[in-house]
């Protein structure tokens, strides 16, 4: 099915276009994404909330190290003008990579058990053991993932993420099903390991039979030192940014089990998986092909068109969906998941509005790379990790959950709504700008969210309640639809 639809696109639009790469690698991502959202209605009933809390606490550490597995030298390869340099770069990656995770054992043998305890996740400690095997995954990763953005090898990274999800989700399922009703946290931590293994050896292997002649002919241990030194901004400055950011991003969970329990975690960790999932389709195919094009437009002259254009583009896609998501979601996740998950659809509703200018920010961030302006992305990494630390400290001391995600959500959408704002100064758009389109956007957006709130005030079925934003989505992704002429542009 996906090689017809690859046919189908090849037909439709033109070779080497922005969209069509953003389709394609989109191909494999919707696959990968929507084959996890249909079996999470299976897991939720497999596996209890502080399951997913441990296998969320997990998830967080590995997310944060994981980070600076290869100190960012990785997206070097996609900014180098010569594909010697890029090829000296993979390399350098990777044994940046496995030095890393020999310096996790040594972390995790020292400290695996205070770690567990202080979250509040004793559970957790045994697993933290197979932690430099997720890191050395992961990092090979990010680099053979740049590695094929550079050479535009979009098809092949989304047959990853095919194999990925596939792996983890039948691993995951067969394990709840056989240890049934009791099975813990260990199915989901290592079907989740098991997906990252089977998939990145794919990736592994295509990279290795397709170029690694050119790559092992091309490196040497001058040239390497040479990149170390020459792209020494990455570890320097870029690495502590995005090691905040992603410290901020996982900080609530890390806490939440902290101050209150891991089946808060888990309400906590579910909702943004099912936010994270749709809006992680769509943002990081656009990111990912967004920064070699922007790379080419800021030589060019032409950053900005190519800003506002994508800014356009995913204001249009997401906010529709992200506003009827927030007005139903805890009846949405009781149907869908169980009751006892109607918590973490009330966490969702707060979450929304923050969670969507971050899928607006993310693919536009690569422009701080574009222009060499890491300080600023490092400097807003440092406000937002000290705002969302103090927020949950707050809320953690005042004891109530609900009141802590509210203001996780009000507080994130004001910061990364300010973000936006930056990036695209940055890129020459002015603020009137970027305000009118949010608010031809708004206006725009009100017909689709007057629906199912007169439905909720109508009717007391929580099902004819969701049934009603499904059908406002639906509307809204015809009338999208409809707007896209034949060369992929949205109108």
């Amino acid at each position: 099915m996906i090689d017809k639809f690859r046919t189908v696109l090849a037909g439709k639009l033109p070779p080497g276009s922005f969209i069509r790469n953003v389709v394609t690698l989109m191909t494999g991502t919707t696959f990968a994404q929507a084959l996890m959202i249909l079996v999470a209605p299976i897991l939720t009933r497999l596996y209890s909330p502080e399951d997913f809390g441990i296998y969320a606490l997990y998830i967080s550490i590995l997310g944060i190290i994981a980070v600076v597995a290869c100190w960012r030298y990785e997206l070097a390869i996609v900014l180098s003008e010569k594909d010697e340099d890029a090829a000296n770069l993979l390399v350098l990656s990777i044994c940046i990579c496995f030095g890393m995770a020999v310096l996790t054992l040594v972390l995790v043998t020292l400290f695996r058990n205070p770690v567990a305890n202080l979250l509040g996740a004793p559970k957790l400690a045994p697993w933290l053991w197979f932690m430099p095997l997720s890191l050395i995954v992961a990092g090979l990763f990010q680099a053979f993932n740049y590695w094929s953005t550079r050479r535009k090898q979009f098809g092949r990274l989304a047959i990853r993420q095919i194999t990925l999800s596939t792996v983890t989700a039948a691993t995951q399922l067969g394990t709840g099903f056989a240890l049934h009703p009791g099975p813990g946290p260990g199915g989901l931590i290592s079907g989740s390991i098991t997906g990252q293994l089977v998939a990145t050896g794919r990736l592994a292997w295509q990279i290795g039979n397709e170029e690694g002649r050119q790559i092992i002919t091309k490196t040497n241990k001058y040239h390497i030192e040479k990149m170390l030194i020459l792209h020494k901004k990455f570890p320097l400055f870029d690495s502590w940014s995005e090691f905040l950011n992603t410290a901020s991003a996982v900080l609530p969970v890390l806490l939440l089990g902290y101050f209150f329990n891991p089946a808060v975690v888990g309400f906590y960790a579910l909702g943004q998986r099912v936010l994270s999932l749709p809006m992680g389709v769509i943002g990081g195919s656009i990111a990912q092909v967004f920064f070699p094009r922007a790379t080419k437009a800021q030589h060019d002259g032409e950053l900005y068109n190519v800003t506002l254009d994508l800014f356009k583009r995913i204001l249009a896609i997401g906010f529709v969906p992200l506003m009827l998501i927030a007005i139903v979601a805890p009846d949405l996740f009781a149907i869908v998941f169980g009751d006892r998950w109607y918590t973490a659809g009330q966490y969702v509703r707060w979450m929304s509005l923050w969670l969507f200018f971050q899928f607006i920010s993310s693919p536009l961030s690569t422009i701080y790379y574009v222009m060499d302006r890491q300080r600023d992305l490092l400097l807003f990494n440092l406000v937002i990790f000290f705002v969302r630390l103090l927020v949950i400290i707050v809320g953690g001391i005042r004891g109530d959950i609900l009141f802590t995600i509210a203001l996780l959500g009000i507080t994130g959408a004001i910061l990364y709504g300010f973000l936006c704002m930056h990036i695209t100064n940055i890129a020459g758009i002015t603020a009137f700008n970027v305000l009118f389109t949010v608010f031809k956007q708004v206006v725009f957006s009100i017909p689709f969210c007057i629906l199912p709130l007169l439905v909720w005030y109508i009717s007391s079925s929580s099902l004819v309640f969701v049934s009603a934003a499904i059908a406002s989505g639906l509307i809204f992704l015809l009338i999208r639809t409809s707007q896209v002429n034949k060369s992929g542009v949205l109108i």
